[in-house]
């Protein structure tokens, strides 16, 4: 069997891009809403998107730059510090997908995509009312990578609350992924959804024994 061997180093950013969504797959969806100081709701998805540490809970996201300016989501989280990240599951693709438009600021996507926005609790960004599980986050730390033109923003902020619907809990302490029904992102315009769920156990536990 043959193997092609490619060096970033001789491609385009374009194909590096091509090869970076189509080899770490599936990756989460961060469904991530802010607002701008003037008060303006922005909802924006994005995949490059994972936990960075549990004690104290932090999650990133990586946003890059639409002609050589921040996007309105790393824009209002330095203005305003707070934002919500939601888990798009099963339903909500097509609204989620409407939010990945480019819109000018004073655009509202909630309004777009035909969703009802409720107030968080302790940041100042507005959440998903029907998103069975969505984290208060708050600004912690920056990381801007590449030159100018091809760079992107690492934004790591930590969770200071959840919101968490019962239905898709278990025990009141774990969240049920077959009744979530989260919704992956592939390469291109390809998603996948968490219909087949199995489960193994790490060798050093003892069966019917779960991770604390």
């Amino acid at each position: 069997m043959s193997f092609r061997t490619i060096d970033p180093a001789d491609i385009d950013r374009r194909q590096i891009y091509r090869l970076m969504v189509g080899t770490v797959v599936p990756r989460p969806i961060a469904w991530v809403s802010t607002v701008s100081k003037a008060g303006v709701a922005n909802l924006a998805p994005f995949s490059f998107f994972t936990c960075v540490s549990h004690a104290p809970p932090m999650v990133s996201i990586s946003v890059g730059e639409r002609e050589n300016d921040q996007k309105h989501t790393t824009r209002n989280i330095f203005e305003t510090q707070g934002y919500v990240i939601h888990v798009v599951v099963n339903g909500m693709e097509e609204q989620m997908n409407i939010c990945a438009g480019n819109y000018p600021p004073e655009v509202n996507e909630f309004e777009e995509a035909g969703l009802e926005a409720i107030p968080a609790d302790l940041v100042p960004a507005p959440r998903i009312a029907a998103a069975p599980v969505a984290m208060e986050c708050e600004f912690r730390n920056l990381l801007t990578n590449g030159e100018p033109g091809e760079r992107t923003h690492l934004v790591i902020g930590e969770v200071i609350r959840w919101h968490i619907r019962e239905d898709v809990m278990i025990d009141e302490k774990y969240i049920d992924p077959i009744l979530l029904q989260p919704v992956g992102r592939l390469a291109g315009n390809h998603y996948c959804r968490s219909q087949d769920v199995f489960e193994m156990q790490r060798p050093d536990r003892k069966p019917g024994q779960m991770a604390s």
